[in-house]
């Protein structure tokens, strides 16, 4: 049987929501510090170092950002040379953002410190649980996704 909640903070989405706003308060002093940039900037610099070329749509989803703060993102790191915009190749109408070869350079420091916040805070489940908890979020993500497929 479910639990029946009570309050806001027994939902599992809220403790969720709660856990990621602690650990984006965290990482975004992290990436400040180590690399002078503002969290949607890593993001938009941690996407397209992970993904390679994206348009701006595409840089958005991956990014977790909506598309105004995914290019303002882009916008901050294009004006430090982390990061061009050029013509997609394939339609001319789109743009794909990729790294500059400093960009390149940044997007290292960036993963290396993302890498230290997350194992920070995994370090406390077991091998197992950790399992467990990816399987249960990738379940949790797909359901997601198809909810919004849904409308």
């Amino acid at each position: 049987m479910r639990p029946v909640h009570k309050t806001l903070d027994q939902f599992l989405t809220y403790k969720m929501h709660r856990l990621m706003k602690q650990h984006d308060k965290r990482i975004a002093q992290s990436y400040a510090d180590t690399a002078q940039l503002s969290l949607a900037e890593s993001r938009v610099l941690a996407a397209v170092g992970t993904a390679g070329a994206l348009s701006n749509s595409e840089l958005a989803r991956r990014a977790n950002l909506d598309k105004s703060q995914a290019s303002r993102g882009a916008d901050g790191l294009v004006s430090r040379g982390l990061v061009r915009r050029a013509p997609d190749e394939h339609d001319g109408r789109a743009v794909k953002v990729t790294l500059t070869p400093e960009g390149e350079r940044v997007w290292r420091v960036v993963i290396d410190a993302a890498r230290t916040h997350y194992d920070q805070l995994f370090a406390t489940l077991t091998d197992d649980e950790m399992g467990v908890y990816e399987q249960l979020l990738d379940k949790l993500l797909l359901r997601s996704d198809e909810l919004d497929e849904q409308g």
